[in-house]
């Protein structure tokens, strides 16, 4: 649990039992100003990301207490009870009013069926295209003085049931650490996708860039991916592959929708590492929706939050016409309902 209290609450309970004189070494550590300056901003950012997590979850946990399409308060309680009085209502002989779904409406309402799998296809292109455009410009503008050479990395399954979930994080771990060893505050970036083989293995295609004069290690034969075999191919004007960025884009553009219902369950589609803030603004402008994007500056720090996305820099916000309802049976219907048309009198 984090806490912004006493420094010596932190302490272990042994540190505390010692003789008088000299402070052990874990008080003085917990006492000194800089160490409780560095425990405050880690506690500022673990607060302000579980802040965005629940705002992010809050409009799906709305969408999973709604039973039927209605107004804009009809994911809350206090409609629920207004739909319990009518029923009740209507059994004592009363008139209520019906769904308003299943009757005429005075307004026009447009509906939309979302296939949740080809959304997450349609994301997943979209996000590692300008991922990888963001990561190979940021390499070449913020570290110009280096000359960079993209590197495609191909990692296998030996087993075709052999996936577990941290196998990417372990090898992303390795990669972190090799850089840190060779190219010293040389940022990591790196762009993947998960791929199904025919043979139903998971397969990860990695774009990677690394300095031109670094002898960058097979990760099978490194021991980074010790759960099949690994292939790694050079990119640029002197390759096969001249487009790095475009032949990523390719293998996200392969992955189906089959596929997607395919992969194994908790399994990450693709990620992205070493994007810097600015880098991450700018994919989040880009995987936001068009509409968004019209109304919203090209400089709006885009976030999603409750009602519709708000721009962080400016507290600008912007209401979503748009409104999603989960069924009992897991169907996603995403409606809004039009303006009235004018009526044309007759001649």
């Amino acid at each position: 649990m984090i806490s912004d209290g006493p420094a010596i609450d932190f302490c272990p309970a042994h540190a505390l039992d010692h003789q008088p004189g000299r402070s052990p070494y874990a008080v003085r550590a917990w006492t000194n100003p800089a160490v409780r300056a560095l425990h405050a901003i880690t506690a500022h950012n673990a607060r302000e990301y579980v802040a965005q997590q629940n705002a992010i979850d809050a409009p799906f946990q709305e969408m999973a207490k709604a039973r039927f399409f209605g107004s804009e308060s009809s994911c809350s309680a206090a409609s629920h009870a207004t739909h319990a009085a009518r029923s009740a209502a209507g059994g004592a002989g009363e008139v209520t009013e019906l769904d308003p779904f299943k009757t005429n409406r005075s307004s026009a309402r447009e509906i939309v069926e979302i296939d949740v799998y080809t959304s997450r296809v349609r994301r997943l292109r979209k996000a590692v295209a300008n991922s990888a455009h963001v990561l190979h410009a940021d390499a070449h503008v913020n570290d110009s003085w280096q000359r960079w050479r993209p590197l495609f990395v191909t990692l296998t399954y030996r087993d075709v049931k052999g996936w577990k979930p941290n196998h990417m994080a372990a090898f992303s771990l390795h990669l972190r650490n090799w850089f840190r060893r060779k190219c010293g505050k040389t940022r990591m970036r790196m762009v993947w996708v998960l791929e199904l083989q025919k043979r139903g293995a998971v397969h990860y295609h990695c774009l990677i860039w690394v300095r031109s004069k670094d002898y960058f290690p097979n990760p099978a034969a490194a021991g980074w991916w010790p759960h099949g075999f690994s292939h790694v191919k050079g990119a640029g004007k002197n390759f096969k592959i001249q487009r790095p960025v475009a032949y990523m884009a390719k293998y996200a553009s392969k992955v189906s929708v089959d596929q997607a219902m395919s992969v194994p369950k908790g399994a990450r589609m693709y990620g992205v590492c070493g994007a810097t803030t600015e880098g991450k603004r700018v994919i989040r402008y880009w995987r936001a929706p068009t509409f968004v994007r019209d109304a919203l500056p090209g400089t709006a720090d885009i976030r999603k939050v409750k009602g519709g996305y708000m721009d962080k820099t400016t507290g600008e916000f912007l209401e979503s016409p748009w409104k999603v309802t989960v069924t009992p049976g897991g169907r996603v219907f995403a409606w809004r309902d039009l303006p009235p048309q004018p009526v044309e009198k007759a001649a």
